[in-house]
């Protein structure tokens, strides 16, 4: 893994790692990269994706083995994509309900929602993708509720409705300071236990939720702005058991865009923003972002995989470049948010926003 800041430049070697000496053009080639997808009777599915979910929490064999079953994306029935992910998720939730101590409950919870949420990736747009979304929802608030701090479900007023948020807070932290998180389009509030947990073990409140429309924000169409970022800001500032001076914004995919966005509004609310595998083509072409300046004063991480076709070494780079205070950090030659590096590199993350958090008196 490769970093660079501003005021210092150091590099991680490792199996996959790239060395400063590696022209960026050498970066670019980009290995196929798709939606799973049933062909000839034969179910498709990306290593990358089970890795991604592996590291969720489900299975690797299991997820091999379920694959072999599947031979049609639709149909509520044997072979159908979402019937079998979901059989594998109402069994874990069985355990779940049946456990006797807190531990194996949350542990079996948790599992269960890795599988619904394979089921209805990687959209919920039909009837049967969205029972797997509700399953999954479900589990998760029943899981929360085993949670040290149990959940807490938060609806922030939006527009002409409410975005849902899933308040994760640390043990034994009086006021934590708060991370505002949002994944991508098909990794909404409740797919990121996970990493969570990194965030929590370094004394960080974490409030997720789904960005217009996606999940239960579907009511409202994809737009490009930060106005749901603010919503929540605005909503938790009120708040007295968060630290409130101290407010950090992720975001993968197209949540990194999102958290782009809301770099780019320089609030002072606002404490850093970190931007996982953000493409930039549109702010390229607004203008924003690559232009030679530094429109962004808000501390901004920028971090991805260099063989990402979305959002290559260069437009990491021109990102990186168009912020006052920022780091990048290039994740060897892993794909589209390359999550092989999930494991160590969250924790660091999370670490980054409280040295930031930190800095800010």
């Amino acid at each position: 893994m490769l970093r660079l800041s501003k005021t210092l430049t150091r590099a991680l070697c490792g199996s996959a790692a790239i060395g400063l000496a590696v022209p960026l053009v050498s970066l670019l080639a980009v290995s196929a990269s798709f939606a799973q997808n049933v062909q000839d009777g034969r179910a498709v599915f990306p290593e990358r994706r089970i890795r991604a979910y592996s590291y969720m929490g489900a299975d690797q064999d299991v997820i091999r083995m379920t694959l072999s079953r599947i031979t049609r994306q639709e149909g509520n029935a044997p072979g159908g994509w979402v019937y079998e992910w979901s059989a594998i998720g109402k069994y874990y939730e069985a355990l779940g309900d049946a456990a006797t101590n807190r531990r194996a409950a949350l542990d079996a919870y948790m599992t269960a929602g890795v599988y619904y949420a394979i089921a209805w990736f990687p959209r919920n747009d039909s009837d049967e993708q969205d029972q797997a979304y509700q399953a999954q929802l479900n589990v998760y608030q029943k899981g929360g509720k085993q949670f040290d701090v149990p959940l807490e479900v938060v609806n922030v007023p939006f527009r002409d409705g409410h975005l849902v948020t899933y308040l994760h807070k640390p043990v034994g932290v009086e006021k934590p300071p708060l991370v505002i998180y949002s994944g991508g389009v098909d990794q909404y509030k409740a797919n990121h236990y996970r990493p969570i947990q990194d965030y929590l073990a370094n004394g960080l409140a974490v409030a997720t939720f789904d960005l217009p429309g996606f999940g239960e924000a579907k009511q409202w169409p994809r737009e490009s702005t930060a106005e749901p970022h603010v919503a929540i800001l605005e909503h938790f500032l009120k708040r007295r058991d968060l630290d409130t001076a101290h407010i950090g914004v992720f975001g993968q995919s197209y949540g990194g865009g999102a958290a782009l966005r809301v770099a780019l509004l320089n609030d002072p609310r606002i404490t850093a923003v970190v931007a996982m595998c953000a493409g930039i083509r549109s702010f390229k072409e607004n203008g924003t972002i690559g232009q030679g300046k530094k429109p962004i004063t808000t501390p901004l991480l920028v971090l991805n995989g260099t063989r990402d076709g979305g959002n290559p070494p260069e437009d990491i780079l021109l990102t990186w470049q168009s912020a006052v205070e920022s780091d990048v950090w290039l994740l060897g030659l892993g794909e589209h948010c390359a999550v092989e590096y999930y494991p160590t590199v969250m924790p660091d993350v999370a670490e980054w926003l409280v040295e930031k958090m930190k800095a800010r008196k």
